[in-house]
């Protein structure tokens, strides 16, 4: 698998892995008990917002081989930027 279609340290917090309705990838978790991050492997059904898999790791490169192993073969996507204000605004 070629580094520029999966995810790597370096893009794991602006793409996420798709197929058809269901998006996989890594997210940054806090703990505020033990004050420290780890990270969720994940995936969920993006209509239903259901999820489906879901496992922290301690470090990133195990978060990453585990989303490489279940679903590595699926289309990297970047997330859609964040449009300044808001659609329904009425001081448009």
């Amino acid at each position: 698998m070629k580094e520029e279609y999966q995810i790597t340290e370096e893009n794991f917090e602006t793409h996420y892995l798709r197929f058809e309705k269901r998006q996989a990838g890594v997210g940054l978790v806090y703990c505020p008990e033990k004050k420290s991050y780890s990270y969720n492997a994940y995936c969920f059904e993006r209509e239903l917002l259901k999820e489906l898999f879901s496992v922290e790791h301690e470090f990133l490169e195990d978060a990453l081989q585990m989303i490489h192993e279940e679903f590595g073969s699926w289309e990297l996507v970047p997330y859609e930027k964040q449009k300044s204000g808001c659609s329904t605004c009425v001081a448009k």
